[in-house]
């Protein structure tokens, strides 16, 4: 019986670090996500670094700590958290993240926001059809994974773009037609392919 209860208390001494191990991790992680962080790898997305830096953040915190452990017990915190960082940001970095970024397999585009005059902002598809009132302005922002990217916008039918080298644009439908498809290539850094997405506009008089 005594040995039995030895065993569990090792095993309960042994689960605390990791408890707090994972207790600062969340709490800093969540000022993390909160606080707008400038980025630090601009190939990574937000969360992967901001996971990384919660763990590197923790080790060092830890390392306050370590000196009430056994010197294996440091080692496996210190080696479980060095792990998870790399781990993070393997999955993370864009150009050599297996999740498939830069081959297209985690789309890089993810549609429109759409903004109209007393309307709410609206996500749109790639390849939706919308209605805008001749002579009404609309704005369009295209939307992607979070990374550096340029923008390139064609109107078949000559609407009117304020910028189409710009990723957000405001736009007025032709006047002499009531239909327009508006094409947009995103070219984002960081070795990811070029998207190419459309919106189909009914123009009502």
């Amino acid at each position: 019986m005594q040995k039995h209860s030895n065993t569990f208390q090792t095993k309960s001494l042994t689960a605390i670090p990791f408890l707090v191990d994972l207790g600062l991790f969340a709490i800093l992680f969540a000022g993390f996500y909160f606080l707008p962080l400038p980025p630090l790898l601009p190939c990574a997305y937000p969360l992967a670094e901001k996971s990384a830096l919660a763990l590197c953040g923790t080790l060092l915190i830890l390392f306050f700590v370590f000196e009430r452990y056994s010197l294996p017990m440091r080692g496996l915190i210190a080696g479980t958290n060095i792990g998870l960082s790399l781990l993070v940001l393997w999955l993370g970095i864009y150009p050599i993240s297996p999740l498939g970024f830069s081959s297209g397999r985690i789309p890089i585009a993810q549609g429109f926001i759409l903004t109209q005059s007393l309307r709410p902002d609206a996500h749109i598809a790639s390849g939706e059809t919308i209605t805008v009132v001749g002579g009404a302005a609309i704005a369009l922002q295209a939307i992607t994974i979070p990374v550096v990217k340029n923008c390139s916008w064609i109107s078949a039918k000559g609407g009117k773009l304020d910028d189409p080298g710009s990723c957000d644009i405001a736009y007025m439908p032709p006047a002499n037609s009531d239909f327009d498809l508006l094409r947009v290539l995103v070219q984002p850094a960081c070795q990811l392919p070029e998207v190419q997405e459309n919106i189909k506009i009914v123009v009502l008089p």
